[in-house]
């Protein structure tokens, strides 16, 4: 037996003796004087020497949490994960459409990647083909249907249609989801997608009222916190089993109202627990973002601050395994712009040198989709084949790698820092303390 690969051996700042397995998600504590053996034994020097420190049963715990492993059990488990994700991203069964009925929008965000896009519907040619390209996936036995923008509720017209012909043609929408920013979702609205049966809504609140009114602009200079939450009320009333993400893109100038907003969501809406609080950090896609986004390294710390200053402890602060993925990594799914293009990648919409094919034709940009769908992911990456976080990380956004590829643009996608796992460890700890 060999020590995995997949260990992480470390003393956390609280002073705690951690050892971590990211393919198990085991975690165990140790005292100094086993910790410090257990240092020798990952460096290589006295593997023989684990037999002595542990009992008969305690050694089997070892080998079942993967601590300890064969000699090629590491490198198979890698060869497993990469076998199931690429089943998974051609399994034929599942249709996933993102459709995009407007690039308009009545907002301008400052951390938007969509700009300087033009202001136009789908015409109605283009809808009627996108129900025929829909139904051209004969293998399909459910679609998952999504609707984003722009903001997709400028295009209502055109969604009311889409919808209804989906219907006539008794196309069986197994989920169905919308991705808006709330300010237009007034009672018609909820009523029609209460009639058709939407699944999913998110919605963006970007803290308190002053922070989110300074975030989330409206084009006409108008405030949208209020219209939006008394529309979310609308929408819970309306149609009750629609689940609601509220989602908070975290950046330098709202970082302090996220655990008051939590506590106002929760005031406001604790007669209603179909919804989730999704905090996300706002990213500079390399079009200009006007906020102060947050580094990797400081994350971590505002992690700490969330927990230890203001006791939020349902966040997900446990790492787990992870093997899903993204428009871009499936091969049946998805995203139809405005004219009928083709598109893997949500933050590709609108760029013309990014469409993988159109609604109209069979040909298809196959050498953009190879990168999307096998070229650019963990598996080509070596500082991801050789990471100890492999088993709970998807590899990042393949987006970066495939920049880097075709110009060159440093990238770095590790949504795991091994200086700061320890830290993650003791928060995890710390909630779990906190919640006794």
């Amino acid at each position: 037996m060999i020590w995995s690969k997949f260990n992480y051996l470390c003393k956390s700042p609280e002073n705690r003796n951690f050892l971590y397995n990211s393919r198990t998600n085991a975690l165990m504590t140790f005292n100094d004087e086993v910790f410090e053996k257990l240092l020798e034994i990952e460096q290589g020097k006295k593997i023989a020497t684990i037999s002595g420190l542990f009992d008969s049963e305690s050694l089997k715990n070892l080998e079942k949490a993967k601590i300890l492993v064969s000699s090629y059990e590491d490198e198979n488990f890698i060869s497993q994960k990469k076998y199931i994700r690429y089943k998974r991203s051609f399994n034929e069964d599942v249709l996933g459409i993102v459709i995009v009925p407007t690039y308009g929008c009545n907002f301008k965000c400052p951390y938007c990647y969509e700009k300087d896009l033009p202001v136009n519907l789908m015409p109605e040619h283009v809808q009627d083909q996108v129900i025929e390209y829909i139904k051209s996936f004969k293998k399909a036995k459910e679609v998952h249907l999504g609707w984003h923008g722009g903001e997709p509720l400028l295009a209502f017209k055109q969604i009311k249609r889409l919808l209804k012909k989906l219907r006539e043609e008794k196309i069986n929408l197994k989920v169905h989801n919308l991705v808006t920013n709330g300010y237009l979702l007034d009672e018609e609205k909820c009523n029609f997608f209460r009639d058709f049966k939407l699944d999913n809504v998110q919605i963006t609140i970007d803290g308190l009222r002053e922070s989110h009114n300074n975030s989330r602009l409206h084009k006409a200079g108008l405030p949208t916190y209020d219209v939006i939450m008394d529309n979310i009320d609308l929408l819970f009333r309306i149609h009750p089993t629609c689940h609601v993400v509220i989602r908070v893109n975290i950046h330098k100038e709202n970082q302090n109202d996220f655990p008051l907003l939590c506590e106002e969501i929760q005031n406001r809406w604790e007669r209603h627990n179909n919804y989730t609080i999704s905090m996300h950090y706002a990213n500079d896609h390399g079009n200009g973002c006007k906020v102060a986004c947050f580094k990797n390294k400081e994350k971590i710390l505002y992690t700490e601050y969330l927990v230890k200053q203001n006791k939020l402890t349902n966040l997900s602060l446990y790492p787990s395994p992870k093997l899903s993925g993204c428009t871009a990594t499936f091969d049946n799914a998805y995203v139809i712009g405005v004219e009928g293009e083709l598109y893997k990648c949500w933050v590709d919409v609108g760029k013309k040198e990014r469409t993988v094919g159109n609604i109209f034709s069979k040909e298809q940009n196959t050498s953009l989709l190879s990168e999307y769908m096998v070229g650019t992911d963990m598996f080509t990456d070596n500082k991801c084949l050789n990471c100890t976080f492999l088993p709970i990380c998807n590899g990042g956004c393949g987006l970066r790698r495939l920049e880097y590829k075709q110009s060159g643009t440093e990238y770095d996608v590790c949504p795991i820092d091994t200086k700061d796992f320890g830290k993650l460890l003791d928060l995890h700890y710390t909630a779990k303390l906190i919640n006794k």
